[in-house]
């Protein structure tokens, strides 16, 4: 290996490790010794002892984080993977319609959304519970419950899973379903027998996945779960640390440690189907068409389905916006209408404090974004260009905040930077270093991809040439693959600008982003400013996802 390549692989070897392996050695850490006191910093197994003398607490919060991930993980999968099977396979209409709202939905805020429903269903001011209750006497539905956090965590992934879905059944071979059916098979057993199986694969993917990330969800279990007095894993872990007087970090490190390791447990299984998807691959020797289903008098019902998903994005939306033009919150009627105006506006424009937290979450998601690009672009490169044995290492590296929830990282890097002299603590730089290590296994993922694209000739003929490594990289392999490390970078920047539960425990006065401070509104009760800010902020970032859209389907990348 050239020597430029071997300083290229100790520094970034230093920096994946300076980013991803404190963290873990930090948690871990502070789960073993004494918090405070004159015994602090001395080992102790008392905060597992305390989390076992309340085993029954234990069951029941284990209990509610499983039925809430798995309720949420299953309805999300069950109406995802129709709708992808809709739009991909059959000649239901409104088909683009829903790619767009659910590319839509990815670049809405969480937090927004959920505020959302909540003005939409919350049992006593909603929007809809209100216009129910006039006729029926009764609310439609109790958003502050078990069943509430499910439905809403699922239309949060039914995108998604539609997303992810529509791929498998976009490239699947239908001269396959098409044989079965010559064979005399009705269109059920065709499903069952053929597509169903060859889907398989992605479908237990697509489940998992779902699973793990709805265990690691943190704004619907505080925003709905907390008020209806329903605990799960991430808001325990957060009530440790924010709930009381002093923060419990040996506990709130111990039930990490839990999580960390379900979702372990979750990512085996995982990377198990994923790595053997091609048991399950089609092969065929010349193009094919896809083949639509016609459904016949069944398809305007198809269509009204696929209509759904932008459903699910407008009623919230439409329910902020309701919000966003009144003094305080309640339904519309003809009293709410004489109160209408842009006073929430004004205010929000005015305020010295929201403007602040909008400059710090863009210069937090930019830095974010392009630091982790830069780092898993070198790594990347090395991993599949490089012949040394060791280069699996960088891989696994990037790789291992996969297991870190966001609730987790960000208890994490709070006691890293407690314990070590870097001058980041209290200034928004703690939260660049935080994301940049959380989100280091997306950039990998669309560096790596893109890399593997490119012929190892191409950067030949340029080093034989007379370039150097440099000149090589920056002339012909960065322009190469520049819209998959665009796209990488938008993706960053979209989900680091959405994240609260890292943000939530890293903030200090004045380093607050856009996330932290719709939720210290909603805390407040500046229901209307909270509503016209997010309103204004959900208008930003749709038009970034827009842009991530228009790339993803002009180089192929939305697979």
């Amino acid at each position: 290996m050239t020597s430029p390549a071997r300083w290229l692989f100790f520094l970034t070897g230093l920096a994946l490790a300076y980013l991803v392996l404190p963290p873990f050695f930090f948690i871990l850490h502070t789960s073993l010794v004494v918090d405070r006191g004159l015994q602090a910093g001395h080992f102790t197994t008392q905060h597992f002892a305390t989390i076992l003398e309340s085993l029954s607490d234990v069951q029941t919060l284990l209990g509610n984080s499983l039925i809430f991930s798995l309720g949420s993980a299953a309805i999300a999968l069950l109406y995802g993977t129709l709708l992808a099977w809709l739009a991909e396979r059959t000649d239901a209409p409104f088909r683009t319609l829903a790619y767009v709202s659910a590319y839509v939905s990815f670049a809405i805020p969480g937090i927004i959304k959920v505020i959302g429903w909540i003005v939409m269903l919350g049992p006593k001011a909603g929007i809809l519970n209100t216009a129910v209750v006039a006729i029926t006497g009764a609310p439609l539905f109790d958003i502050f419950s078990m069943g509430g956090m499910i439905l809403v965590e699922s239309f949060l992934w039914i995108p998604l899973v539609f997303l992810l879905m529509a791929t498998p059944f976009r490239s699947m071979d239908p001269s396959l379903e098409e044989a079965a059916t010559i064979a005399g098979s009705s269109g059920w057993e065709v499903f069952k027998r053929v597509t169903l199986p060859l889907a398989l694969p992605s479908v237990l993917a697509v489940l998992i996945l779902t699973f793990i990330r709805s265990l690691e969800a943190f704004e619907i279990p505080a925003l709905i779960g907390i008020p209806a007095g329903i605990e799960v894993l991430t808001t325990k872990i957060y009530l440790q640390i924010r709930g009381g007087f002093l923060p419990k970090y040996g506990d709130a490190s111990a039930y990490s440690l839990i999580l960390i390791i379900i979702v372990a447990l979750g990512l085996v299984p995982y990377y198990r189907i994923t790595s053997k998807t091609y048991r399950f691959t089609t092969i065929s020797g010349k193009a094919y068409r896809p083949h639509r289903i016609g459904l016949g008098q069944w398809k305007w019902l198809g269509g009204c389905l696929l209509l759904v998903l932008p459903l699910l994005q407008f009623f919230p939306i439409i329910a902020i916006a309701w919000s966003s033009l009144l003094p305080f919150a309640q339904a519309p009627s003809k009293s709410a209408l004489a109160l209408i105006s842009l006073n929430n506006y004004w205010s929000v424009f005015s305020d010295s404090g929201i403007l602040r937290s909008v400059v710090n979450s863009l210069t937090v998601s930019v830095t974010a974004a392009s630091g982790a690009i830069a780092v898993t672009f070198f790594a990347a490169w090395l991993v599949v260009r490089a012949s040394m044995r060791a280069r699996w290492v960088l891989d696994q590296l990037a790789m291992l905040p996969l297991v870190f929830p966001g609730i987790v990282m960000g208890i994490a890097i709070l006691k890293m930077y407690l314990t070590i002299p870097v001058p980041v603590y209290g200034t928004i730089w703690i939260l660049v270093l935080a994301f940049v290590g959380r989100y280091l296994p997306y950039g990998m993922r669309f560096s790596h991809s893109a890399l593997l694209g490119v012929h190892r000739e191409l950067e030949e003929v340029a080093m034989v040439s007379g370039a150097s490594w440099l000149q090589m990289v920056r002339h012909v392999v960065v322009p190469l693959i520049l819209p998959a490390l665009f796209a990488g970078w938008i993706y960053v920047f979209l989900i680091t600008f959405k994240e609260l539960s890292i943000a939530l425990l890293l903030y200090s006065p004045g380093s607050q982003v856009v996330a932290v401070t719709i939720w210290e509104l909603w805390e407040n009760g500046h229901i209307g400013e909270l509503a016209a800010f997010s309103l204004v902020i959900t208008v930003g970032t749709v038009l970034v996802g827009t842009m991530f859209q228009f790339l993803a389907r002009r180089h192929g990348l939305q697979d």
